[in-house]
């Protein structure tokens, strides 16, 4: 079996979310300047159903570029909208405002992936179950949006706890989401790609990369010199917001 190393960015939303400001093509070819080979797109289940679920998978397949792939994926919500789920491989629309484990459970079933997206938000880890672990395919420890510039020390832990891979995530919006955040994926070169991204998602051959660099060490662990200067980068910025806001 051989494989190739595929850069992709996981959890980007475009116009086609009820936040996104970005159309699809302007994306892809955003995220291909950015050299990344494809970007797997996860619009929010709100105001989807299966036919514009349907309509999106075929927008996104018409806006690809020859240097960017854009990947169809939704993030669900659950009822109170405190967890997000992010997934792919999944050919239909399964339902908005769910309960996680339901949502998990027919993404496996469907023979799809699911990544629970920044667990500081809301203080989203503080609801995790363990019986979500053997249906997740990874944990998102990097959120652009959510942790800002450096990783989320609570998704870090729960990484550690569940012994599940971890990903980076810019979760685009808007321009200020823009960050050298991404992803290195083992995908076999037999494969169509987005078929071999998901199977690499699910078979945990996915690095998260900063700058090109991987952002944990080999024992799954925050790299120290790295986390230390973003660390102090995200303490800057964030003592400078209230600054921006008079």
């Amino acid at each position: 079996m051989t494989q190739r190393s595929v850069t992709a960015i996981l959890h980007a939303h475009s116009n086609w979310s009820y936040d996104g400001s970005w159309p699809l093509a302007r994306l892809a070819r955003l995220f291909g300047r950015m050299g990344a080979e494809a970007s797997m797109m996860t619009e929010h289940d709100t105001g989807f159903e299966a036919t514009r679920f349907a309509e999106f998978v075929a927008e996104c397949a018409a806006a690809s570029t020859p240097r960017c792939r854009l990947v169809p994926g939704i993030e669900y919500s659950c009822p109170d909208n405190d967890v997000h789920i992010l997934t792919w491989g999944v050919d239909r629309f399964l339902g908005a405002g769910r309960p996680v484990l339901e949502t998990l459970r027919d993404v496996a079933e469907a023979g799809g992936v699911s990544i629970m997206a920044h667990p500081a938000r809301h203080d989203a880890w503080r609801l995790f179950q363990p019986e979500w672990a053997p249906y997740l395919t990874a944990i998102e420890v990097w959120n652009r949006k959510a942790d800002g510039l450096a990783p989320g020390r609570e998704a870090l832990a729960l990484v550690r706890e569940t012994g599940l891979p971890a990903t980076a995530g810019l979760d685009f919006h808007r321009r200020k989401q823009i960050w050298p955040l991404a992803n290195r994926l083992a995908v076999e070169t037999a494969l169509p790609l987005e078929q071999g991204l998901v199977k690499a998602l699910r078979a945990g051959q996915v690095v998260p990369i900063a700058f090109g660099l991987p952002v944990l060490d080999a024992d799954g662990r925050e790299r120290q010199a790295f986390g230390a200067i973003n660390r102090s980068a995200e303490r800057l910025r964030r003592a400078a917001r209230p600054l921006f806001r008079r």
